[in-house]
């Protein structure tokens, strides 16, 4: 064979293989940097989602808790409707600062769940805001905001790629609302 034509193989195989390894590096790490962007977006995510639960929860909580000393509920322990009220509108300021990072990262149906959730956790202050709440209302209210916060933690698993299973079904054995009394707390 002509030297030449042995150089130029070599030279070109040389190039090929070249080319295929940069080719195979460059996709490979493309890959990985991919996968790494998506771990820390999810990581990102989780923490919107939690943050935004722990906000609305919170409010969740504090209504529950005017409810049990308005005597619409048989549990819990009476509070000052004022203080409780004037922390349930800070927790309005605190979930709405958390509802924009779960705009701004989480998937639609994600953010339609969470919007659902918040506005019935809104419809239960309205009904707590009553002169005279009806206890009925109210508690299909906060059973309706329980539906819809797993439905919320639901998508956000999904979302989250989360495949332990779906959540356990709610119970209300121990909610129960008072029976209706004329010295009910107002």
């Amino acid at each position: 064979m002509n030297p030449i034509v042995a150089q130029v193989l070599t030279i070109a195989g040389v190039l090929l293989g070249s080319a295929a390894t940069f080719l195979f590096t460059s996709t490979i790490e493309r890959a990985r940097w991919r996968r790494t962007q998506s771990a820390r977006w999810d990581d990102k995510r989780l923490l919107a989602y939690s943050e935004y639960a722990g906000a609305v929860k919170h409010m969740v909580r504090l209504c529950r808790r005017i409810a049990e000393t308005k005597g619409l509920l048989a549990t819990g322990q009476p509070v000052d409707l004022d203080t409780a009220f004037t922390a349930l509108a800070e927790g309005e300021t605190d979930r709405a600062a958390r509802w924009e990072t779960v705009l701004l990262l989480g998937e639609p149906a994600t953010i339609s769940a969470a919007r659902a959730w918040s506005e019935q956790v809104w419809q239960l202050e309205h009904i707590l805001r009553e002169e005279n709440p009806d206890p009925s209302a109210f508690l299909n209210a906060y059973r309706n905001a329980m539906r819809l916060r797993n439905e919320f933690y639901a998508r956000a698993r999904g979302d989250l790629d989360i495949t332990s299973g779906p959540l356990p079904e709610l119970t209300w054995k121990s909610l129960q609302p008072l029976p209706p009394s004329p010295d009910r707390a107002t």
